[in-house]
């Protein structure tokens, strides 16, 4: 065996070496994205961004899912992360959240991909009903979007304050009517509810 054969067979083994190693290389999974404000589609500035796995339990901490990783959001509100598929569970996820606005969570990844991500965050508002009566209805129903449940207001209570935690920068719109009649008059209305703000509405009934 010449030179010339031994020098092929080598650069042949070498070959090998480098494309198995290739082969074995683990795929990696890249998020990336942005996160914006509802309604002034302003970027978030540390925002958490919690990579979670998927574990079926029901008392496990964000969501049922077991926290992996936890990233931030840079000024313009993105984020970027990679990781070894080898590394990261099958079945992983992301949530957002920074105080003053509410939870956003069960944004699924694709595993060995890249994925990005345009996430809106809603802003934490607050309404405040004030219920002033002047003599015209003696209990009170009020129904909206802010509020799962029923609101009951009696005369006989005088001015009355209650505040709601909703989602800010849009319009919020309720109902009221007298409590023993379903088909009375039934005033409707729209009220924009600020951002990180308290929004005061007054009933008079």
């Amino acid at each position: 065996m010449n030179n010339k054969t031994v020098f092929l067979l080598f650069c042949f083994a070498l070959f090998g070496l480098y494309a198995s190693s290739c082969k074995r290389d683990d795929p990696k999974t890249i998020i990336s994205g942005r996160v914006t404000e509802y309604g002034t589609n302003d970027p978030i500035q540390n925002a958490k961004v919690y990579v979670l796995c998927h574990s079926g339990g029901i008392f496990d901490p964000i969501q049922n899912g077991n926290l992996y990783d936890t990233l931030f959001t840079d000024n313009d509100g993105r984020f970027y992360r990679e990781y070894l598929d080898k590394n990261l569970c099958g079945a992983a996820y992301l949530a957002f959240y920074k105080p003053g606005y509410f939870f956003h969570g069960d944004v699924d990844l694709s595993n060995g991909e890249e994925n990005y991500f345009e996430v809106v965050l809603d802003p934490e508002a607050w309404l405040e009903i004030v219920t002033v009566p002047d003599g015209g209805i003696e209990h009170l129903l009020i129904r909206g979007d802010f509020y799962g449940a029923s609101i009951e207001i009696y005369s006989t209570d005088g001015i009355q304050k209650r505040l709601f935690e909703t989602k800010g920068s849009r319009f919020r719109h309720l109902h009221w009517r007298q409590w023993e009649e379903p088909n009375d008059d039934i005033k409707y209305d729209s009220v924009y509810v600020s951002a990180h703000d308290t929004t005061i509405y007054t009933i008079h009934y």
